[in-house]
């Protein structure tokens, strides 16, 4: 009886230091920036074990939703690695691949060392995930403004992460093998695992919330799934081209780069490419390949080796990739045995067909390139009349027709 009261209070006094967490990891009123930073790491250490995540689980709805949405806040608006730890953590165990409590790449080539870092024990919460979901499928500015802030975010830590690796692999390149020192490895090391966590944040929302990538009739989302295969692509060409700086880096296995390698950073795209190209409905997978074909730095050998082909990393075989390879090669067969006119693309990108007309001057582009005009900008690029409405604009049929007979 003593044993069961005692656990009723300690699991009591967990609660109670989950709602006040909770409550004031993003208060305003509060500007000391080491408390605030305190509060954060507070927040970050409770959702990592099984026993305070459920605590945080107990505290009221309200508060638990409120939480939420000061998580979802635009990244750029305030110190963001500690919150996207947090909602990494949230889904850590449910990631395609993301299961793991050591780094699988460590395990393979040092598999008799005992001290490799050992990662905690995954406990997500289908529970905060859900509220997570009901947020950014409800409120369409905040959902826009959440991911377009992660996109930034992730283009920013990986373009760092590749300037370093060019850093460390002309130094290593040197007669002197003057090597750089142990602070620039370790932010390098940073840039990469935060990359890695803003590519799971990505694959999380894209898997809670499809539709905000997906679903055409949301204002931002063809912006922001043309945004994310951009990104996609380019990580997969910096990590998979053959003899590539990823490679030659990676090869050098440099203390303080450990957990910098092919595995983490490719089954994290994976699980991206899998939820919008294979789990989705037909429009949407449909939607899905036509944008990642149609991004200028897209590569078929890039997914091909993701796949395992041609001494791929990954070398996995399972029904979703195997599905994945016959899709991307058969929309790739279609994209290149259907071009499209120079005359039908966007004259800003010359990579999206023309499918948006700007009011009143009628001049048109892709949606992608106006709508990411019109976030900083309301004049038409060519005549700088201020554009006051953009409708969807498809080719007219005798146009097609004319085309089709010549």
């Amino acid at each position: 009886m003593k044993h069961a009261l005692r656990l009723m209070r300690y699991e009591e006094t967990l609660t109670q230091l989950a709602a006040i967490l909770a409550k004031h990891f993003a208060d305003p009123r509060i500007v000391g920036t080491d408390i605030k930073d305190s509060l954060m790491q507070a927040l970050a250490s409770y959702v990592c074990y099984p026993q305070s995540l459920r605590a945080v689980e107990r505290i009221p709805e309200e508060q638990r939703v409120a939480m939420m949405r000061n998580l979802l806040a635009p990244y750029e608006q305030r110190p963001w690695a500690q919150t996207n730890w947090i909602l990494v953590r949230l889904w850590r165990g449910c990631g395609f691949g993301y299961r793991y409590t050591r780094l699988p790449h460590l395990l393979k080539t040092k598999p008799e060392d005992a001290n490799l870092p050992s990662l905690q024990k995954p406990c997500p919460s289908l529970l905060l995930q859900r509220h997570m979901a009901q947020l950014l499928s409800m409120d369409k500015d905040m959902a826009a403004s959440f991911l377009n802030s992660v996109l930034n975010q992730l283009n920013w830590a990986f373009s760092e992460f590749i300037g370093m690796i060019q850093e460390i692999q002309q130094a290593a390149e040197r007669p002197e093998r003057n090597f750089v020192d142990t602070r620039q490895l370790k932010v390098c090391a940073t840039c990469f695992d935060l990359s890695v966590s803003l590519l799971r944040v990505l694959e999380m929302t894209v898997t809670l919330v499809p539709e905000i990538f997906l679903d055409w009739s949301r204002p931002s989302a063809e912006l922001l799934l043309r945004r994310l295969a951009q990104l996609l692509n380019q990580v997969l060409n910096r990590v998979t081209a053959e003899k590539n700086l990823f490679d030659r880096v990676v090869n050098l296995r440099l203390p303080g780069l450990e957990s910098v390698d092919h595995y983490p950073i490719l089954v994290a795209v994976t699980g991206i490419l899998v939820r919008i190209l294979v789990d989705g409905d037909r429009q949407g997978t449909s939607r899905a390949a036509s944008v990642l074909l149609s991004d200028p730095c897209f590569q078929l050998h890039s997914i091909q080796h993701l796949l395992g082909e041609g001494g791929g990393v990954l070398r996995m075989s399972f029904g979703p990739l195997s599905h994945v390879s016959l899709f991307m090669s058969r929309m790739f067969s279609l994209s290149v045995l259907q071009p499209t006119s120079e005359e039908d693309l966007c004259p800003i990108c010359y990579a999206h067909s023309i499918s948006a007309i700007f009011k009143p001057c009628s001049h048109k582009s892709c949606k992608a390139c106006i709508n990411q005009h019109l976030m900083n900008n309301k004049d038409c690029f060519f005549c700088k009349a201020t554009i006051t409405g953009v409708e969807d604009y498809s080719k007219p049929l005798t146009e097609i027709d004319t085309t089709s007979s010549l």
